[in-house]
């Protein structure tokens, strides 16, 4: 039995971002039509915060895959990650193994990706001025996604301490054609933002939704549990919802539990990305609406992802073969 091994770097070579947001908009699609099927993840709770998570999928397009992933809290004190990951990927029709990808720097692409597909559907041709929240790995891919389908002018970036939001602004001032800048505040952030991509790990809102121009497409990707908030109620409620996934949006995502819960949104009004790209449901339908897209993350766009690297790593001689 041979597969490949795809480094982090190997999957960066062999996805650029503008493909990457190509198999995301693919992933979506198969995934709201039924043709991708993908089962609840496993949790196992390790205890002290830890966990070790199962997530498969099946994208016939792609392959079979699962995304193996361990939190673990502690390794904040052992200078390690606190989250770690592969991906495997097997070939649609025999099943046999294809590639063992390195999963914290997929999951990391395929999520900036994905806001960079909904960024693509939903924000305005003429967005040029964009908004980030966050520093970390998060909030990089969502710069070079947005950057990818929009051109932008400035981005603004907010993060809890000044000295982390001026090295990241600094960081992405060198590699993207937008001017990258530190904002002093959360307001001055989203000032006349056109776009704005939060990549948090908050409990509680990042940004005041009140303040968010009309016409803004806003990207939310950080949370993920029904305790987390990056946006607030009253964002959501001057919103039209995209969402991943319905069902899982229903389960995760914390801002429209808690939105619905106040009943400034109903579940049956969100609509799926993957329905923009069917065609089943409308995208932006007005310049000054407020577009929100909704991200938990589903495990068919780790499968895309990698089968998209694969195919791009095999033509370029990327990876490292390895025999069972």
């Amino acid at each position: 039995m041979k597969l490949l091994a795809l480094s982090a770097e190997d999957l960066r070579r062999a996805l650029p971002m503008s493909d990457a947001v190509e198999a995301m908009k693919e992933a979506f699609a198969d995934l709201s039509a039924g043709r991708a099927l993908v089962p609840q993840r496993a949790v196992l709770d390790l205890g002290g915060g830890g966990a070790f998570l199962v997530k498969p999928a099946v994208q016939p397009a792609a392959g079979l895959g699962a995304k193996l992933l361990s939190l673990m809290p502690a390794n904040r004190e052992r200078g390690l990650p606190l989250i770690q990951a592969l991906v495997v990927l097997l070939d649609a029709e025999t099943g046999s193994p294809a590639a063992l990808c390195e999963g914290a720097f997929l999951t990391a692409w395929r999520t900036g990706a994905a806001s960079g597909a909904a960024t693509d559907l939903l924000a305005r041709p003429s967005a040029r001025r964009a908004a980030i929240f966050g520093a970390g790995v998060q909030a990089r891919t969502q710069a070079l996604a947005i950057a990818a389908v929009r051109a932008l002018d400035e981005i603004r970036i907010f993060a809890r301490t000044a000295s982390s939001r001026e090295a990241f602004a600094s960081e992405l001032d060198r590699v993207l054609d937008a001017r990258v800048v530190a904002a002093d505040s959360p307001a001055a952030a989203i000032e006349g933002a056109e776009i704005i991509c939060a990549a948090t790990t908050s409990t509680v809102p990042v940004f005041d939704g009140a303040a968010v121009a009309e016409g803004c497409h806003v990207n939310g990707v950080g949370s993920y549990t029904p305790e987390m908030r990056e946006v607030d109620v009253e964002l959501v409620r001057r919103s039209r919802i995209f969402v991943d996934s319905r069902s899982s949006a229903r389960l995760e995502a914390g801002e429209l539990i808690e939105a619905e819960r106040q009943k400034a949104t109903r579940a049956a009004d969100w609509a799926e990305l993957g329905e923009v790209v069917e065609g089943t449901q409308p995208g932006r339908t007005g310049e000054r609406e407020i577009t929100f897209f909704k991200s938990v993350g589903v495990a068919v766009q780790d499968v895309a992802a990698a089968s998209a690297a694969l195919t791009r790593a095999r033509r370029l001689g990327l990876g490292t073969e390895i025999e069972l």
